[in-house]
């Protein structure tokens, strides 16, 4: 499809329906965050690059986008995602339980490569506040809650190139965004924060030894 004056070139993706933006070719990021953001209100889902892996974001206030998801995925529907947030004062919007110790993780670490997963209310989420300036103007343009997994079939690997996320779900998804290799090419680190009780979940971009520093900081 050709462009028309001012807009940011659309491929279609070979392997199926999702329509790329080379962000590279987008001197604005404007017309991308309108574009992401509205699909995002309306149920679809769309695939972003962060400074760890390419995301998936769906529109965590849509119980039908959420299916979409889990089918897209391959994931039990009963299995919580993680939020994509685009300021630390989403927590406070969320009741997020923040004690002493995950503030200096979320000092330490924020935005970057870390969910932290909280309690809130009877249960735990995650979230994390990405140190990718596009994820956030996005999730912020949005005005919803975004769950964030990576953008690919559950036990695949990570995807850190659009070329990942278009093998593993261009016939799936609506809109990916294509930013290039990402920049760390690891998945987050997730901790679970329970009063001055740390868990690693998973270790990622940041180490056990990082953590630990921050928390004793």
């Amino acid at each position: 499809m050709k462009p028309r004056r001012g807009q940011c070139p659309m491929d279609k993706a070979r392997e199926g329906p999702a329509e790329i933006v080379n962000l590279r070719r987008c001197p604005d990021s404007a017309p991308v965050v309108r574009l992401a953001a509205g699909l995002l209100r309306e149920g679809e889902l769309v695939a972003v690059p962060t400074e760890t892996v390419y995301g998936l974001l769906a529109n965590a206030d849509l119980a039908a986008a959420l299916e979409r998801l889990s089918r897209v995925k391959g994931r039990p529907e009963n299995r919580p995602y993680a939020f994509l947030i685009a300021d630390v004062a989403a927590l406070a919007a969320e009741q997020a339980e923040v004690s002493p110790a995950a503030q200096r993780l979320i000092g330490r670490f924020w935005p970057g490569p870390l969910t932290v997963v909280l309690r809130v209310g009877e249960g735990w989420r995650g979230f994390r506040l990405p140190d990718h300036p596009l994820a956030r103007e996005i999730v912020r343009a949005a005005g919803c809650r975004v769950a964030a997994p990576s953008a690919n079939r559950s036990g695949s690997a990570e995807p850190i190139t659009p070329q990942d996320v278009v093998r593993e779900l261009g016939d799936r998804i609506r809109l990916i965004l294509d930013g290039g290799p990402c920049r760390m090419a690891k998945p987050s680190t997730v901790v679970r924060v329970s009063g001055d009780k740390i868990e690693i979940l998973r270790e990622g971009a940041i180490t056990q030894e990082d953590i630990e520093k921050a928390v004793k900081a």
